[in-house]
């Protein structure tokens, strides 16, 4: 998902990309919170719940991950340049783990 999918979407499509979009079928979307700042048209045209195959996907997920990493500011702050890398990598390898167990207790 793309805040401005609609207008992005428009710009790629004459852009010299806009012909391998096509070809493999790529359809941009407004992330759920974002489409109510959209008029009813293009909610109707790029929100996810119009789209078919999206589920019950927000579009959100990045701004899930960049969120919870925002609190690895105060500690990485004066941190080395090794250590500031280790917290990330460890905060992140936390994250992948979380949400592979998440996943799992999701399906039983």
């Amino acid at each position: 998902a793309y805040d401005i999918g609609c207008a992005f979407a428009k710009m790629m499509a004459k852009s010299s990309l806009g012909p391998h979009a096509r070809a493999l079928n790529l359809q941009m979307m407004v992330a759920v919170f974002h489409g109510h700042a959209h008029n009813r048209w293009c909610q109707l045209d790029w929100h996810p719940m119009y789209i078919d195959g999206t589920g019950h996907m927000e579009g959100e997920g990045c701004e899930h991950i960049f969120s919870a990493s925002n609190e690895l500011a105060w500690s990485t702050r004066h941190a080395t340049v090794f250590h500031h890398h280790q917290t990330i990598e460890e905060h992140f390898a936390f994250w992948d783990a979380d949400k592979y167990v998440s996943l799992s207790m999701v399906s039983l």
